[in-house]
């Protein structure tokens, strides 16, 4: 494997804006106690040849190869994830619910307290070692140590775990979640051999009992993944020889190349190139989403320390013209960080409708009492945050008592100002969900290290427990009712974009099986 020690990951594009922390790889709607059961679409690869190499574009390289250093959402390095590691379980997006895969079953039959998850038996790392139960828990330990810096470890912390035997591994919560499930298929499904990982900790050599091996990486250029002969499924998965992932940071280019013909798989969230992409003829599967793109406040201190300066400049923006004049109107503005089209939403509690007239008042109000909407608007450096920032900056700066300036920043700089140090006063971000479980209760939950705007609400809290406490749909529509009803109240961020990934495949590309927030399940896409 080529090596190339310079700094890692420096070209991080606005898709990584909620992607390092929040983890976006994303959970469905629904669930249950029972992850035994549900499969993919049988049909998905039907008509793919063996052999080949098929060509994936993503817009920056991996930071690490490690389950505990990388980010795993679909624009970023979820695919990778799928590759080498395989999983333990999938939410399969075609059923909404979390499927196994590695893993044989994954059960609670006390409410969430306590869950036994078994792994299916003969599974080996590509190094000849076993994927079984001690391994599992050597991965989640390994995530929730302080020292390993892991982006899940909110997910491993206070798990208490015990090996039954070699296939079973008993897990106590350290508060009980119906939805653990959900947790296990987006930030703990992820397993490296515990031998390799003592032998490389930084991940240039990752060993993982998945579909392909990493053979070589050229930093910030490309990785070529090689067929894993002695892939658990047989010798008739995966389908291709090789897979290829490069590095292409603009998405324009990324859409014109599948066009072309020199690559045939990508992901986006840009609602334009989404649509030339469909203009191009190439295949486009959406994947509708919580979250969106946001405007995130640091809520303990000024100026949104007052919930008059939050709405104060959620009544100045108007979401339908940023989307207008950025995205030539291809986006669908938000009302809310639930998505219009998901089942928990709920049409009657929206964020505020642009008013100018009612943010100047308020603007004026804060002024008379000395405290001035003034602030640093944290954003990282790319450009179409640069663009979307510097609208958001000009119409703020177009009232009185009012001063903006933007604090653009390389993305690792910006995730640690953000999400470590919360040495920020306002944030673009973005967040990818589609389910309230686990992604927002990490985000919103007053007591997660995760909540990084400071957000402390009962309201929202109790909503929050009670979503996360049971399995039953009426019950988690209403207790999710009551968490955008606390939300819009008090404002903790204000979404301007709804949250959509796709993904983009040229004419070549079959078995395209979207899991996830748009990743795919690399044993079955190959070529025709």
């Amino acid at each position: 494997m080529s090596k190339h020690h310079g700094t890692i990951a420096r070209r991080r594009t606005a898709a990584l804006a909620g992607a390092s922390v929040l983890a976006l790889t994303l959970a469905a709607c629904g669930g249950g106690d029972d992850a035994a059961g549900g499969k993919a679409d049988p049909n998905a690869s039907a008509g793919a040849k063996k052999g080949g190499n098929l060509t994936l574009l993503t817009v920056s390289d991996a930071r690490s190869m490690t389950p505990f250093n990388a980010s795993y959402a679909a624009v970023t390095d979820l695919n990778r994830m799928l590759a080498v590691y395989d999983a333990l379980f999938y939410v399969d997006n075609t059923q909404n619910k979390v499927v196994p895969q590695i893993g044989e079953s994954l059960k609670s039959d006390d409410g969430g307290k306590t869950w036994v998850l078994k792994v299916k038996p003969n599974v080996k790392f590509s190094d000849g070692t076993p994927l079984d139960a001690a391994a599992v828990k050597f991965n989640w330990e390994m995530h929730a140590k302080p020292e390993v810096l892991s982006q899940h470890r909110p997910a491993a912390s206070g798990l208490g775990l015990e090996v039954a035997d070699p296939l079973t591994l008993r897990v106590t919560l350290p508060m009980p979640n119906a939805n653990f499930d959900r947790t296990v298929a987006t930030e703990l499904s992820y397993i490296e051999s515990p031998k390799q990982y003592g032998i490389d900790p930084k991940g240039e050599r990752p060993v993982g009992a998945g579909p392909f091996i990493l053979k070589t990486w050229n930093r910030d250029s490309q990785m070529v993944f090689e067929k894993n002969p002695d892939y658990w499924q047989g010798a008739d998965k995966p389908y291709l020889d090789t897979l290829t992932i490069k590095v292409v940071n603009d998405v324009k280019q990324q859409v014109d190349t599948i066009k072309a013909g020199g690559a045939d798989i990508t992901f986006t969230i840009d609602a334009q190139k989404t649509k030339a992409a469909q203009e191009a003829g190439l295949g486009v599967t959406p994947f509708t989403l919580d979250g969106g793109q946001m405007i995130v406040f640091n809520t303990s201190q000024a100026p949104f320390d007052d919930p008059r300066a939050r709405r104060a400049v959620a009544l100045a923006l108007d979401p339908a013209d940023l989307n207008q004049k950025m995205f030539a109107g291809t986006a669908t503005p938000a009302k809310s960080i639930f998505h219009s089209g998901k089942n928990f939403t709920d049409p009657t509690a929206a964020q505020p409708s642009p008013n100018k007239a009612e943010a100047q008042k308020l603007f004026d109000e804060l002024a008379g009492e000395g405290k001035p909407v003034k602030f640093s608007y944290l954003v990282p450096e790319n450009p179409t945050s640069n663009a979307t920032s510097e609208y958001t900056m000009t119409a703020l700066n177009a009232f009185k008592n009012v001063e903006v300036k933007l604090d653009k920043a390389e993305v690792g700089s910006y995730y640690l100002r953000l999400t470590v140090q919360k040495n920020y006063t306002a944030a673009l971000y973005q967040i990818w969900s589609s389910d309230p479980e686990p992604i927002l209760f990490n985000s919103l939950f007053s007591q997660t290290p995760l909540n990084f705007t400071g957000y402390k609400s009962p309201e929202a809290d109790g909503a929050l427990i009670k979503g996360r406490s049971t399995t039953d749909e009426t019950v988690r529509k209403a207790a999710y009712a009551d968490l955008q009803k606390a939300l819009v109240k008090d404002l903790p961020m204000l979404a301007y974009q709804e949250a959509v990934t796709n993904i983009i495949s040229g004419p070549r590309a079959v078995g395209v099986v979207g899991v996830q927030d748009g990743g795919m399940l690399m044993d079955r896409v190959g070529l025709k």
